[in-house]
């Protein structure tokens, strides 16, 4: 009677662990079926952040779903695959470059991801134990490309399925960008002519029909999508410029020398190497001197700016694993499309999407290897022994130990502990980007107050975004601005409540900004803002102007290659009267692009107010042989003739007005602030070491 119950519950155990199985391959399924078809405007990127959250959705399910075939089995079993250790190292690379970071939240943001997709790729090799299981992935995985090429297609022919108005172009593409979905469909085009080819030995039953169908639209929608590719160019950083600063990011980054070689700048934080390491050359190429890139030439070289020596070897262990893996390569369907991504690093950019996908396929691939090599794909087993033999031990499942559930229950809970955690933050993060969006939304609607609460509420739930603070703070300049605009237009006296309204917005104006750069302080962007806050407040604060000048001068430091980082800092020189000042900057940025007509008019302006006409007259002369527009022409002809009358005259006229100049870019003179001067000087020294709450209406 014993050995029956004991044996029921055996066959119960091995029911309920096959049914968990089975869901977590159905939440896979389901992964590859919408992850190259799943966007949403409710979003600040509205391509990647739904993949991504459909990414940690399914991870941390599939982490529930081990949890609890862990608990019911109560064993540890381990599908080994020849890729276990080199992605593990990988991901431990990665994760050890965000914590040695100096914008580490930023760097730990991005990595987050990338981890998500290492736990797919572990779960998905560990329930996958039967073919129809494999197959049915990778149907999932076709149809989504299948679905995608049938959209690019529809699209070309102006017709249009998806009600969305945003969806009706012909350049149409959910991935966001040509280049990533030219990719995608050219790795899953590969799997299905593998299963296509035996048409041409005679072979016409329905698995390679409908195999070839499949190679025909997809092939439809690649030739569609170089098209578009041609016609609208992807703008990519070219390979000298992206070796030069991923080498110069490992072995130039002053006051950490060993953490830059070894471990990088942190993964997803390329933007700033690129600012901070790129050549005054770059500025030569007028198409792509003014582009921010994220993203370097290629994913290697951008693994080794941001991953270090460590990120970049781990990686190509990985795909020395893969390119010498022992097994028959070419009688897996799934190898050409990963060799392709593997040689694929080494000639484009990757961002999220590509990553994925390459983490995608890479469990694919173990999965039908592991189908046709059971001798070297084995299941191992965690258990409790002897001390004399240590405390854990790995066994192959025939060699077992006798069972103990200690570990299984222990690992458990870490799981579930570990899917508490990262739901958490997680879900913050996704919500707060919900609610910043939305205050985008209401900022281009004009909606000041629905703008700033909602901003408020982005940085309250999850702050450890600097762009957040970055923009809050200058939401609050605005709204000081147009609070101050009221009482000049009406003519009223601001009440002792107004004015504390007042202060409020131009105090969190200011430390908002500074928690900007706190967070990113390599981030040129954060301190130029800073720097902008600190110029609005000039005449209000007490040292503004000085505090404008460090800020500027800091975005300099920190991207020095750029002539409109020494356009914004002359700019706060000529609006205090510095001219000798302000002229040194102006000059240092037309040497760093002798090709910038902004740079000559803000150089002439400045000479044309310290009363030096004839240099004055020189630079305008420059400007005039550089701009293009008929606008331009004209306005810089009015200004040579006013500065010649000058000349001829002998007379110091006022120089033109912000608005005469309104037709060039950026004219030197800082537009007034509006905001009315308190009794007393404010103080702005005031900052932030952490995290504030921010929750005052506006």
């Amino acid at each position: 009677m014993f050995m029956e119950t004991e044996t029921f519950i055996i066959k119960n155990r091995k029911r309920i662990t096959l049914m968990l199985s089975q869901a977590t391959i159905f939440v896979w399924g389901i992964f590859f079926l919408f992850f190259p078809l799943l966007f949403l405007t409710n979003f600040t990127d509205v391509f990647v952040i739904p993949k991504q959250i459909l990414l940690c959705l399914a991870a941390l399910l599939s982490m529930v779903l081990w949890a609890a075939r862990l608990f019911v089995s109560g064993k540890v079993s381990i599908r080994r695959t020849f890729f276990d250790v080199p992605l593990l190292l990988f991901a431990a690379a990665l994760l050890l470059s965000a914590i040695f970071s100096i914008d580490r939240f930023d760097s730990l943001t991005a990595v987050a991801p990338v981890l998500f997709g290492v736990i797919g790729f572990f779960s998905i090799t560990n329930v996958v134990r039967k073919e129809n299981a494999a197959l049915f992935l990778l149907a999932s995985f076709v149809l989504s490309a299948i679905i995608c090429s049938l959209l690019i297609i529809f699209s070309f022919v102006k017709v249009y399925p998806l009600p969305l108005a945003a969806t009706h172009f012909r350049q149409f593409t959910p991935f966001g960008s040509l280049l990533e979905q030219f990719v995608y469909l050219l790795v899953v085009l590969l799997i299905t002519l593998y299963f296509a080819l035996p048409v041409i030995k005679g072979k016409t039953d329905a698995k390679t029909i409908s195999a070839v169908i499949a190679t025909l639209i997809l092939f439809a929608g690649i030739i569609i999508t170089g098209i578009n590719m041609v016609q609208n160019p992807p703008v990519l950083l070219p390979f000298e410029t992206g070796f030069q600063t991923a080498f110069a990011a490992i072995s130039q980054d002053s006051g950490r020398i060993a953490q830059g070689f070894f471990f990088g700048s942190g993964y997803g934080t390329y933007d700033t190497d690129f600012t901070r390491f790129k050549q005054p050359a770059f500025n030569a190429n007028q198409t792509l001197w003014t582009v921010p890139f994220s993203n370097s030439s290629s994913y290697i070289l951008e693994l080794l700016a941001t991953g270090g020596f460590l990120g970049i070897m781990t990686f190509l262990f990985l795909l020395f694993r893969i390119v010498v893996n022992p097994s028959k390569k070419f009688a897996n369907p799934i190898f050409l499309s990963l060799l392709t991504l593997a040689l694929a690093t080494f000639l484009l950019p990757f961002s999220f999407i590509e990553v994925t996908l390459l983490l995608m396929v890479l469990g694919l691939f173990a999965n039908f290897d592991g189908l046709r090599h059971t001798n070297k794909y084995f299941d191992v087993e965690l258990h409790v022994v002897a001390l004399k033999k240590g405390l854990l031990s790995f066994e192959q499942e025939r060699d077992a130990y006798e069972n103990t559930n200690i570990v299984a229950y222990g690992i458990g809970i870490v799981f579930l502990v570990l899917v508490g955690l990262l739901g958490y933050l997680a879900g913050t993060y996704v919500i707060a980007n919900a609610y910043f969006q939305r205050s985008l939304i209401e900022a281009a609607m004009n909606n000041g107050s629905a703008t700033y609460q909602d901003e408020a509420t982005a940085i309250n739930i999850f702050p450890y975004q600097s762009i957040y603070y970055r923009i809050f703070s200058q939401t609050n300049i605005a709204l000081a601005n147009a609070l101050s605009s009221s009482f000049t237009k009406n003519g009223s006296k601001p009440t002792q409540q107004q004015q504390n309204t007042l202060y409020q917005f131009i105090q969190q104006a200011i430390t908002t900004g500074k928690q900007a750069t706190i967070l990113s302080p390599l981030s040129a962007a954060d301190w130029q803002n800073l720097s902008s806050v600190y110029r609005s407040l000039i005449g209000v604060g007490q040292n503004a102007d000085s505090f404008a000048v460090l800020a500027s001068q800091q975005a300099a430091i920190l991207d020095p290659s750029n002539p409109q980082e020494y356009i914004a800092l002359g700019g706060i020189y000529y609006q205090l009267g510095q001219y000798d000042s302000a002229i040194r900057q102006f000059q240092t940025a037309t040497n760093l692009n002798p090709s910038y007509p902004n740079a000559y008019y803000n150089l002439g302006h400045a000479y044309e107010q310290k009363g030096d006409f004839q240099n004055a007259l020189s630079q305008y002369q420059i400007v005039k042989s550089l701009v293009t527009s008929q606008t331009d022409k004209n306005q810089i002809t009015a200004d040579i003739n006013t500065i010649q009358s000058k000349i001829k005259n002998n007379t110091q006229q006022q120089a033109p007005t912000a608005q005469q100049n309104q037709s060039l870019t950026t004219p030197v003179a800082n537009p007034t602030s509006t905001i009315l001067k308190p009794t007393k000087k404010l103080d702005l020294t005031a900052s932030t070491s952490a995290p504030i709450s921010i929750s005052p209406t506006p």
